[in-house]
């Protein structure tokens, strides 16, 4: 993205609503943090485990298996992630 040259930015900016209304744009996934503070290396399935009492995931069905675990509620919760400050790779 040309972020010096203003009207390079304005242009930029322009193209990518426009494709972003006609929806053109990659959707991105969301990533999802969860904490579970009681089973900090506690496992859920196949390759689902907390580290240190966090888990973060982008995978719907991770998210999915999560959400639907008996201890969801009660030991685990979901958090709050602030995505603002990292910097994306252009694509």
């Amino acid at each position: 993205m040309p972020f010096a040259d203003p009207k390079k930015r304005r242009a930029y900016n322009t193209q990518y609503k426009r494709r972003r209304r006609q929806g053109k744009t990659k959707s991105t996934r969301q990533i999802k943090a969860y904490i579970c503070p009681h089973i900090p290396f506690l496992r859920i399935g196949h390759g689902v485990q907390f580290e240190n009492a966090f888990l973060l995931t982008d995978r719907i069905e991770d998210q999915v298996m999560i959400e639907a675990h008996t201890r969801f509620g009660k030991h685990i919760f979901k958090i709050s992630l602030d995505l603002s400050g990292i910097p994306v790779a252009n694509e």
